[in-house]
């Protein structure tokens, strides 16, 4: 009878597992309802605690998607209990990332629930769990973007090439866009943050993953209501809804819906922001009481404000018999500061004095600026020329004279008589050296009028010397043009390509980079030049002037053009240099 009974309830743990397990692989795509239903078919204490631990995980997920993010981190701590005590390491610091990211979004501080960010990096790196530990680093700078933002992009970028060396490429488009989102949202660097959204768009697009592109679209819509623009945000918002996922979607509808309703607000149109909250409101399954507040709070704004004007009338009243005290006061004061400026007229004096020397002080020192920037003008006119006029040398006057030679040569080849083996084997290798002469000196005049020539523009002479200087399998160097599709004036193409040349050249010799990324953005007003690579980086504080003249003409001349020039480089992590110049 034992023997029965304890066959019948392996049986039913059997059959458990395999629900569960079931129940797992259907879970990303029932709805609410649907999750907390099968979970109370269970019974977690008949389960494996390996089982156990999978039910608990499925429960916190469940929880969270319903908008619970106190449920979630409760039942994510259990499984990561039961998980580590039948010894699954890797899920319990799975769930340790995930425990930290849930906390994030509740009311725990960072310093509470750094310690499992920690123990999950420590364990990646012994065990060698790349994917773990770019979940960590993504978790870490997340944690980090609104009070260290430059240390949340250095540990991003350190987890970006994580993802990029072991093809994560679903990591690789949320490391793009949190950057991005760094840059616009607390350093308010709006251009830098479009280029690394525009990243992540393009690698979302490429691996259809819709959910990323649905973030990007989110927070482009973000930075044009930073910048004033909302009714240029609404479209990308309204992108959002056509793009299929399922992760978190209920979570992120609501985000938008409140999104959409504070971008009418801000339109003053308090119609549709209304209409937008009542969505959100819907989705969530608010009670009617909870919705009656909401709706009450909005349509008393007028009333409220009412309310405080006749409070303010009030105030006046009192302070009517306040204004003979203030008026004294004021009378005293006046006789105060009065005898201050008397006292502090003749240092003001002395002060201007000053002021104006150093005003011509700093008109001789523009002077002095405009005449070096005029020399580095003349010195890349000068180079250019000298380019062009070498090239013409070679190719019209010598090349003509070597295939003349050539053409000559080959007539008297072709005239011999009675000549033996031997000299036949002369006269054939003199002509192909003949030949291989002229070849060289073609291949030198093209590489020396290489560059901006008027018949191909700035990008393909850009592409020309990317594929002429990578390396199979040591060096790769990618150009990504965007929005050029109109050529620009042949001075600035001259100008701007000798400016990526050189810093081209000085990233090969010094970074030690397996990668460059060379990025050409125009707008309707500016072109943007940026250029990336993953080498060793260095401090742009310390560097010196002398090793960076190149740099330092680069700077100058981008001044010269009204244009701004950045260095964004940390030590080990890579360079990005970034040009922009108004057109």
């Amino acid at each position: 009878m034992l023997v029965a009974l304890f066959f019948f309830s392996a049986l039913l743990t059997c059959a458990q597992n395999k629900a569960l397990k079931k129940f797992e692989y259907e879970f990303e795509k029932l709805d609410y309802p649907t999750r907390l239903a099968e979970l109370q078919k269970f019974k977690p204490n008949e389960l494996s605690i390996i089982d156990q631990a999978l039910f608990e995980h499925l429960s916190g997920k469940t929880q969270y998607l319903s908008n619970s993010g106190a449920g979630a981190v409760e039942h994510f701590v259990k499984a990561r209990e039961l998980y580590l005590k039948a010894n699954d390491l890797d899920k319990a610091m799975e769930l340790a990332i995930t425990i930290a990211e849930q906390k994030r979004y509740t009311y725990y501080k960072y310093k509470d629930y750094k310690p499992l960010l920690d123990e999950a990096i420590a364990y990646a790196k012994k065990n060698n769990k790349s994917k773990l530990l770019s979940s960590a680093y993504l978790e870490v700078g997340s944690n980090l973007k609104d009070s260290l933002p430059y240390e949340a992009i250095r540990v991003y970028l350190e987890g970006k090439a994580i993802a990029e060396k072991n093809k994560y490429y679903i990591d690789e488009t949320i490391y793009d866009r949190r950057i991005g989102i760094t840059y616009y949202r607390t350093l308010k660097k709006f251009k830098l943050a479009r280029h690394y959204l525009n990243l992540s768009l393009e690698k979302s697009k490429k691996h259809n993953f819709q959910e990323g592109m649905a973030y990007v679209y989110l927070n482009y819509g973000q930075i044009f209501r930073l910048e004033g623009k909302p009714e240029k945000a609404l479209p990308l918002f309204d992108k959002t809804f056509s793009l299929k996922f399922d992760n978190y979607r209920t979570l992120f509808n609501q985000n938008m819906y409140q999104f959409i309703s504070d971008t009418y607000r801000e339109m003053k149109n308090y119609e549709k922001a209304l209409e937008y909250l009542d969505k959100k409101h819907a989705s969530i399954g608010m009670s009617e009481e909870d919705e009656t507040k909401i709706i009450r709070d909005i349509n008393t704004k007028y009333e409220t404000e009412k309310k405080e004007l006749e409070n303010k009338n009030l105030k006046i009243k009192d302070q009517k018999n306040k204004l003979i005290l203030y008026l004294f006061v004021g009378i005293f004061l006046i006789f105060i500061i009065g005898t201050y400026f008397r006292i502090s007229y003749i240092n003001k004096k002395k002060k201007i004095a000053e002021q104006e020397k150093e005003i011509e002080s700093q008109k001789l020192e523009n002077v002095l600026k405009d005449q070096e920037l005029h020399e580095i003008d003349k010195m890349l006119e000068g180079q250019e020329k000298e380019r062009i006029k070498i090239a013409n040398d070679l190719h019209d006057n010598l090349g003509s004279i070597l295939a003349t030679l050539r053409l000559n040569f080959q007539n008297l080849y072709q005239q011999k008589e009675g000549i033996n083996e031997e000299e036949q084997g002369m006269f054939a290798k003199t002509d192909d050296l003949i030949e291989e002469a002229y070849q060289k000196v073609r291949g030198m005049a093209h590489a020396k009028n290489a560059g901006v020539i008027g018949s191909e523009g700035l990008v393909p002479a850009v592409q020309n010397i990317a594929k002429k200087v990578s390396i199979p399998n040591k060096l790769k160097v990618q150009v990504i043009p965007f929005g050029m599709t109109e050529r620009l004036e042949n001075t600035l193409e001259v100008t701007l390509f000798r400016m990526i040349q050189e810093i081209l050249t000085n990233t090969i010799k010094h970074a030690e980079a397996s990668e460059i990324t060379i990025s050409l953005t125009q707008d309707e007003d500016s072109i943007n030049i940026l250029i990336e690579d993953n080498g060793k980086g260095f401090n742009p504080k310390t560097i010196n002037k002398k090793d960076g003249m190149g740099l330092n003409n680069i700077e100058k001349k981008t001044e010269q053009l009204n244009g701004t020039f950045n260095i964004d480089s940390f030590e080990g992590k890579g360079t990005t240099i970034i040009i922009d110049i108004p057109l």
